[in-house]
């Protein structure tokens, strides 16, 4: 990564933007910004935006790593819940939603020299908007901001050409991967009986640490349950793999587990959603079984409501999940579906901004003090009856004028970290019993259902097990 690091700090010097696309596992998460840190020559600071609060971390603490100090000195990271900064603190890793924040209280960014946003390809809507303020800041009051867009393996041309912005591109080494595909297409439901046996097969086949894609963690739970039924029976003398699950909601000390290098003499099994397709490294991985599937939240116009549900991956997500196998070595990948219905899947996933529900991100243009969310330098223009939606949903809330304007109702919403019907309710409620209830409502709302595996719906049961 030196060329191409050199290459981007002269660049930096003549342009205000840059795409730089490099394969994963390339180093440019880690080693970009601390030469962008060393190529400054002003006292400011390199905002890093992950999509992924997991990532955030790891790539703080590795980059603190590599200075020789803890997270929280030179590097810091900031995610929802959690914050290591200090004030000397040069390099900050946040997610997405924390930079809307900072634009929203002072869109000058003052202090701050360059963002970079990492792992662009994902296209989450947090990423679209955040670099729509941040652009609408650098045209307007701060033409020395430099914008660096990060990626895998996108289009970048069709970006390059929005932006006016120059490519970096770094080969990266890469080995070859062998593909082997399914017979049979499977069934979606039994997924995870599908992906252990494929991969006690392969376990046995093949040398090197094991990496399996599937949509969530249930899935991972309900397959981890198998392996360790399988490999407990294992012969004692075999290294018996040890079986890691990875997912978000994972404590931080578990996701290390998952993602540290395998003890010389010892193999491993990472169970992991789409996290581990690009912005985390896991050395060590020479097979990758692929379920093909990933969880996505779905906006229901007539209800107004958005819900996960389980959906084939695109190509794109097919061909990193894949390029994990051949980081170290030769690798092979495993993907349960046949290459008939690999004709069927889209090549490219989706921008998160064309189908997902668009309330926030309205309440949050408006906070930033933009009537008009067409207006803004996207680089996917949102649709425009999903603006409507959201505007008559923020007018019925008072949380905007008719003329796109934030009240103060809908400012005091805009602080909440969560959609602004709930911000609503929690605004509205009068005492302080009240008060405390809509914020047990909210939590059982906008985070992951604690009694999910119950039958039963029931509110009142939910808010007692929580207290």
């Amino acid at each position: 990564s030196s060329s191409i690091a050199d290459a981007l700090n002269s660049c930096v010097r003549k342009h205000n933007c840059a795409i730089v696309t490099a394969p994963p596992g390339a180093g440019k998460s880690t080693l970009l910004p601390l030469t962008l840190l060393a190529g400054l020559d002003t006292e400011g600071k390199i905002l890093m935006l992950e999509p992924r609060r997991l990532a955030a971390r790891q790539i703080a603490e590795r980059m603190a790593d590599i200075l020789g100090e803890k997270a929280g000195e030179t590097v810091g990271y900031r995610v929802r819940f959690e914050s290591k900064v200090s004030a000397k603190t040069r390099i900050e890793v946040l997610t997405e939603g924390i930079l809307t924040r900072m634009l929203v209280d002072d869109a000058t960014l003052d202090g701050v020299d360059v963002v970079i946003f990492d792992e662009f390809h994902e296209r989450s809507i947090n990423s679209d908007l955040a670099l729509a303020l941040t652009r609408q800041a650098q045209e307007i009051i701060r033409p020395d901001l430099k914008i660096i867009i990060m990626s895998a393996t996108i289009d970048a041309s069709a970006i390059c050409e929005a932006l006016q912005a120059p490519l970096i591109e770094s080969e990266g080494r890469m080995f070859p991967v062998e593909t082997v595909y399914s017979e049979t297409d499977m069934a979606r439901y039994d997924i995870y009986k599908e992906v252990a046996a494929t991969i006690l097969k392969a376990a046995d086949k093949h040398e090197g640490d094991i990496l399996a894609f599937l949509p969530g963690q249930s899935e991972i739970l309900k397959c981890k349950e198998i392996l360790d039924a399988s490999l407990s029976r294992a012969s004692a003398e075999l290294t018996v793999p040890q079986v890691y699950p990875l997912y978000g909601n994972l404590p931080p000390e578990k996701q290390r587990l998952a993602i540290a290098p395998s003890k010389e003499g010892e193999r491993k099994i990472v169970l992991a959603t789409p996290i581990a397709e690009t912005s985390l490294t896991i050395e060590g991985v020479r097979i990758v079984v692929d379920s093909g599937l990933c969880r996505k939240l779905v906006y229901d116009a007539r209800t107004g409501l958005s819900h996960l549900e389980t959906v084939t991956i695109s190509k794109d997500m097919a061909t990193q999940r894949r390029g994990r196998a051949g980081r170290v070595a030769e690798g092979i990948c495993y993907r349960l579906w046949t290459q008939t219905s690999e004709h069927l899947m889209e090549d490219q996933r989706r921008p998160e901004i064309e189908e997902a529900d668009l309330t926030s991100m309205v309440l949050d243009i408006a906070a930033f003090g933009e009537n008009n969310p067409q207006s803004l330098l996207w680089l996917t223009p949102p649709p425009s009856s999903n603006i409507l939606n959201a505007k008559e949903l923020l007018l019925s809330l008072e949380a905007i004028e008719p003329d796109g304007s934030i009240t103060p109702l809908g400012r005091k919403m805009a602080t909440l970290p969560c959609h602004p019907r709930i911000a609503k309710m929690m605004m509205s409620s009068e005492s302080s019993a009240l008060k405390a209830l809509a914020c047990d409502v909210a939590a059982l709302l906008e985070e992951k259902d604690p009694m999910s595996d119950a039958e039963d719906s029931d509110m009142a049961l939910r808010l007692s097990i929580l207290r």
